[in-house]
């Protein structure tokens, strides 16, 4: 059957580069939300703890549980709030005023600040009002956090909101002992955050994700790093035939055998989170082989007979062929896949 692989060796050496960059592992929250961007959530928080980051965050209250016995405390970036008792190692982003007034008495929080990129989290001038409320509803201050939208990007727009995130934490800072609060951690740098910056200042940690994985959308201009792909999808054969000359294979007839050739289909389709390609332009895989027709639902063709292919173990060429980024490619795979460390 058709396989990931996850290379060990690959996501320590990504996660020594972030370390050496934040200042250590207790510097780093790991960003395992998506099911780890696809990589398998429960396989990549095992090796993040063994590795010894204590931080992790994800998408929902489910993905948290799952691995809320690995981390001294998992952060929920998404899910509304509920009122489900929740572990005391699990926390809620509180994007808005709505969202605080919403949450149980003495929920664990981080609090998201809107400082710039307009998509979550409050005003400035709301803080107070925040406060008040986090104090009144006796919510337990964690964390507070904002999240950039162009870190990666050759322009000011980091140095600018890393600017107003550091006028909210003067804020905040100044009204902690009115609001009694206890030590709060503040975070702000993604991936490209922290690859860029050259100190975390008095940030107490940074939340790295897709440079995890082996990726960065940083502008070379700004700096390089020899990051790892973590994935390589693998797909099996499940038949070989000689396809002779004007025949044609796979739904459309849109591939025609110039000669007799030998064609194998292969166990990896669009129902298994590949992109469907249309068979007008071939795909290439990792061994610089390409695709022979259109990708079926469960299925595609390749010519040769081998035993096992490797459709890719760096998403990069890919996007470039499918016109996105690195990120959905390894996002949109189904995690039933089975996952093998290597």
């Amino acid at each position: 059957m058709a396989f990931i692989t996850i290379n060990k060796a690959h996501f320590f050496h990504n996660l020594d580069i972030l370390c050496a960059k934040a200042g250590g592992k207790a510097k780093l929250m790991a960003v395992l939300k998506d099911n780890a961007y696809g990589h398998d959530l429960r396989l990549m928080a095992e090796l993040a703890s063994e590795y010894g980051l204590i931080r992790a965050a994800v998408k929902n209250i489910e993905e948290a549980e799952s691995i809320a016995d690995l981390f001294e405390e998992v952060l929920v970036l998404v899910d509304h709030p509920t009122s489900r008792k929740l572990s005391s190692f699990i926390s809620l982003a509180a994007h808005s005023l709505e969202a605080l007034q919403a949450l149980p008495t003495g929920t664990s929080i981080h609090l998201s600040l809107d400082t710039g990129m307009h998509r979550n989290g409050i005003k400035e001038e709301q803080i107070e009002e925040a406060l008040a409320l986090i104090h009144a509803k006796k919510l337990q201050l964690k964390g507070v956090f904002t999240h950039f939208r162009g870190a990666d990007e050759l322009s000011s727009e980091f140095f600018w909101q890393r600017a107003n995130f550091e006028r909210g934490k003067k804020r905040i800072k100044a009204l902690e002992a009115h609001y009694g609060l206890p030590h709060v951690a503040f975070h702000c740098c993604n991936s490209a955050g922290l690859l860029r910056t050259h100190s975390l200042g008095d940030d107490d940690y940074a939340r790295p994700g897709i440079a995890m994985y082996g990726y960065t959308t940083l502008n070379p201009f700004i700096a390089t790093y020899n990051l790892k792909p973590v994935l390589s999808l693998w797909a099996e054969k499940l038949s070989t035939r000689v396809l002779k000359k004007g025949e044609r294979v796979g739904y459309g007839s849109v591939y025609e055998a110039h000669e007799d050739e030998i064609i194998s289909t292969y166990d990896i389709g669009y129902g298994d989170g590949f992109f469907r390609f249309d068979g007008f332009k071939p795909v290439k895989m990792a061994d610089g082989s390409f695709t022979k027709g259109r990708m079926s639902m469960d299925s595609f063709c390749l010519g040769g007979d081998a035993q096992n292919v490797c459709m890719f173990d760096d998403a990069n060429p890919l996007a470039e062929q499918f016109n996105t980024i690195s990120y959905e490619i390894i996002t949109k795979l189904y995690p039933a896949l089975k996952h093998v460390i290597i």
